[in-house]
């Protein structure tokens, strides 16, 4: 039963995982570019212009790599950082 949980619990951890990677880390605007950064590594770039253009730049981190930065933002958190 043990092995079970331990899937469960590493299924939810991943779930997690995503949905802290789609959560803004930073916003920066600078000249008419406003670029949001993501926690998963992706970055959102827009001229802040009419008919002004939008593209991603960055990508996807890597699913271990992914669990691993938010096992350090878990931890931090956690102690209060």
């Amino acid at each position: 039963m043990t092995q079970y949980n331990n899937k469960v619990l590493e299924h939810i951890e991943r779930m997690e995982a995503e949905e802290w990677g789609k959560k803004i880390k930073y916003v920066l605007a600078d000249n008419g570019i406003i670029k949001y950064a993501y926690n998963n590594g992706e970055i959102h770039i827009e001229e802040n212009k009419p008919g002004g253009k939008k593209w991603i730049e960055g990508k996807l981190m890597e699913e271990e790599t992914l669990l691993d930065k938010f096992g350090k933002f878990v931890t931090d958190h956690t102690r209060g950082h």
